[in-house]
């Protein structure tokens, strides 16, 4: 797919649809008292993931929320804080594990890229704001040399929406209950991490972003891809 900009009208209609869904998330599956019960923060822009995703599977309970490019906290008083509806359903619900799922061919975080390259002389109403937690891991990548003003728009884009997910499950790790498992992964919609397109690949889990310890702490009956593009 080639590389497409989000016009500020669409951002605009994708940022009041999202005020919308945010105070209903979805819950599919049935209750069932033997089984755990997830959460799963994604991209609006994404298709549904795969809710049978470790360590989850299809009879538990799952909740989904779904962000501006995936992110899973806010900005208050200059501090990142957990999403508010992520937090009202850990409250709420008795949740064994979160899953932060991006995309692979997120425009919200292509968008991102194309703003800090060529800065917007006017800025929609809201959209700084929304976009705030993202170019903080923006910043991050930058000034750790994941991507800069010469990494190509496409890599970049598949760098940056990484470290998206791993930011997310490292403050959900930090900021939930130890009893929570968090875990981050990758819709590879592009085949940039294995030869086919189409599969979802394990980035992190509890903070861990190192592909041989996710290997190694992952149950041996699992099948689970895990890649990184940053490391």
């Amino acid at each position: 797919m080639g590389w497409v900009r989000m016009t500020d009208n669409g951002l605009d209609s994708l940022l009041t649809g999202l005020d919308a869904q945010t105070q209903c998330p979805v819950e599919s599956g049935c209750a069932n008292a033997e089984s755990g019960t997830a959460l799963v923060v994604s991209c609006s822009m994404s298709h549904r993931p795969d809710l049978s995703l470790w360590p989850i599977d299809s009879s538990w309970t799952t909740h989904r929320t779904t962000t501006l490019g995936g992110v899973s906290w806010s900005s208050r008083d200059g501090q990142q804080v957990v999403d508010g509806t992520v937090t009202h359903l850990v409250d709420e619900r008795d949740i064994s594990a979160v899953l932060v799922v991006g995309h692979t061919q997120c425009e919200v975080i292509a968008d991102l890229y194309e703003r800090w390259l060529v800065p917007p002389t006017r800025e929609p109403a809201g959209i700084e704001a929304r976009f705030g937690p993202l170019e903080s891991v923006l910043d991050d990548a930058v000034d750790t040399g994941v991507v800069d003003r010469t990494t190509p728009l496409r890599t970049a884009r598949h760098r940056l929406v990484e470290c998206t997910v791993v930011r997310g499950v490292e403050l959900l790790t930090k900021r939930l209950p130890s009893s929570i498992t968090v875990a981050g992964y990758v819709h590879d919609q592009d085949g940039v991490y294995g030869m086919f397109p189409g599969k979802q690949y394990l980035v992190a889990v509890d903070g861990v972003t190192d592909t041989a310890e996710l290997d190694a702490g992952l149950p041996e009956d699992e099948s689970i891809p895990v890649g990184s593009l940053c490391q």
